[in-house]
């Protein structure tokens, strides 16, 4: 948590919860101090966390708007296979070191 320049959640609260999916997806969101404190108290409130009162927030938002549908890509070029890669170089031959006397 920063002080003055507000907080930073770096991790979803279903991370904690049960039954919730595993991880989530990471979110940051930046509040000022004051909005932070607001946030805080409402939480408290509500007898829960400021992430979870921000996880609910998120989840609402997103089931109210429409998910466009993922982006078709392709990557640039077709994967290169390490045989493909190294297929016109020789293996090195390993160094002869002189007996010792």
């Amino acid at each position: 948590m920063k002080e003055s320049h507000g907080a930073e959640f770096a991790e979803p609260a279903s991370v904690h919860g049960p039954g919730r999916a595993p991880a989530g997806m990471p979110l940051t969101i930046r509040l000022g101090e004051r909005e932070y404190a607001a946030l805080v108290r409402i939480a408290r409130s509500r007898e829960t966390t400021a992430a979870t009162l921000v996880e609910q927030l998120v989840l609402h938002a997103l089931s109210k708007t429409e998910v466009p549908p993922p982006a078709d890509s392709h990557p640039a070029r077709r994967h290169t296979t390490y045989e493909e890669a190294t297929a016109g170089f020789s293996r090195d031959e390993p160094a002869h070191t002189a007996p010792d006397m």
